[in-house]
């Protein structure tokens, strides 16, 4: 499989590509090709690419079942990976099955694998300082050189010490050392948060709303890219246009605009799409719309991931692009154990009896005439103990009495009913 950091890195978004008339501009040239393969990788990564398109397919339909009301959506596959392989080194028995059923990972050298990627995709060591959005550049500039930043961290409670296998490979694979904080204090979320802030730039200021006190550790990754297009919009040329929704209703939106440019164009069943590459030839966004009069925006499956990596053929289109900006929360436990990731209870391997009791994922994308801005980050909490499940529902929601009790005598010191709680 040939892999491509555009799939890879999972920053896209699924919007519209429209024809559009008027006057014809000078064709740009040929774009740089991002569809050669990369440099040979070794197998553990192609498994774990291939184990990502499984992936975002299935969350992808996971998260299109609860979204009866069509919000935008974004999310970093490699994000949700990344956080979850860290925990994969600590898991045994069923839960490490599930976690490699779920996502894929290869049967042996995951974390070279996610070594190995992190060295190819990533330019920088430290995400730098967010820049506010100037003016597309002039025709005799250089463009910025492309940001991919990666980052992962193990927070754990003061005076609690996990299994040095498991810090070991954190620190060997994923950069990631132990930061000890204390989940009893606000501190503990202002830390993460903190850390959260600084690793996306501050395209994201915070993880967890709130932390169980109970809390003994916290597995945080996260993602960050900025890339200017190698062919930017003319900001001129970008006009209020008609946005048709999927229900058929029709909002405005600012619509950037190219005229006969030189795109890779790509199909399918029930879908084409283009890509647009960043500067620097190793990033590149595909935009994927219905090529039949169903208005719904088309599925990213495994089998569509590997068109697009593909890299489709050379035509010339003109393009039609809203700009975009806007984030996405996910609670992952839930969309997790709806794709089969029932079980996070054996992970032995990071501390006896550690469980996982929380999982977040945020993400944000901006894209305009100049290019792209993105973050996420995931994170996994976890606990040695959890309160057990309830046996009992009740519901006081129809008439009842209560009894105030002195419990050493049984005295009873109040008595009553209550008919309606709302006089």
């Amino acid at each position: 499989m040939r892999i491509r950091k555009a799939a890879a890195l999972g920053v896209g978004a699924v919007l519209m590509l429209a024809t559009a008339c008027g006057t014809t501009e000078p064709s740009d040239p040929e774009p740089e090709t991002t569809t050669a393969a990369a440099p040979a990788m070794e197998e553990p990564v192609d498994e774990f690419i291939a184990g990502l398109y499984e992936f975002s397919e299935s969350f992808a339909r996971s998260i299109a079942q609860d979204d009866e009301d069509r919000e935008n959506t974004v999310y970093s596959p490699v994000s949700i990976a990344y956080a979850f392989a860290m925990l994969r080194a600590g898991a045994e028995g069923e839960t490490a099955a599930q976690l490699d059923a779920v996502f894929g990972f290869p049967a042996e050298g995951l974390n070279e694998a996610v070594r190995a990627l992190a060295d190819e995709a990533v330019t920088v060591d430290d995400v730098p300082p967010r820049t506010e959005s100037g003016e597309t550049r002039g025709p005799d500039d250089e463009p910025a050189e492309p940001i991919v930043a990666l980052a992962n961290g193990l927070f754990v409670q003061e005076g609690m010490t996990l299994e040095s296998d498991f810090t070991t490979t954190l620190s060997e694979y994923f950069d990631a050392e132990p930061e000890n904080v204390d989940f009893t204090s606000p501190e503990a979320v202002a830390t993460i948060d903190s850390w959260v802030e600084e690793n996306t730039a501050g395209r994201i200021d915070r993880l967890f709303d709130e932390l169980d006190p109970e809390t003994i550790a916290v597995l945080a990754n996260a993602i960050y890219m900025k890339a200017e297009w190698e062919n930017q919009f003319s900001e001129s040329s970008t006009e209020d246009d008609d946005f048709t929704k999927a229900d058929g209703s029709v909002v405005t939106v600012p619509m950037m605009n190219k005229q006969s440019t030189t795109v890779r164009h790509a199909t399918g069943e029930g879908w084409e799409a283009i890509e647009l590459p960043y500067a620097g030839g190793e990033l590149s966004m595909w935009i994927l719309i219905s090529d039949t009069d169903d208005l719904t925006a088309p599925q990213l499956t495994a089998s569509t991931l590997e068109t697009l990596a593909d890299g489709g053929t050379s035509v010339s289109a003109d393009i039609a692009l809203p700009r975009w900006d806007f984030g996405g929360t996910v609670q992952l436990l839930e969309q997790l154990r709806g794709i089969g990731l029932t079980n996070l209870s054996e992970l032995d391997g990071i501390t006896p009896d550690f469980m996982v009791s929380d999982a977040i994922h945020r993400a944000t994308i901006t894209v305009d005439e100049q290019g792209t801005e993105a973050a996420a980050v995931t994170g996994v909490a976890g606990v040695t103990s959890l309160p057990p499940e309830a046996q009992v529902e009740f519901r006081a929601d129809r008439p009842y009495t209560f009894a105030i009790m002195h419990t050493p005598t049984g005295a009873p010191l109040f008595l009553g009913g209550v008919e309606d709680p709302s006089q």
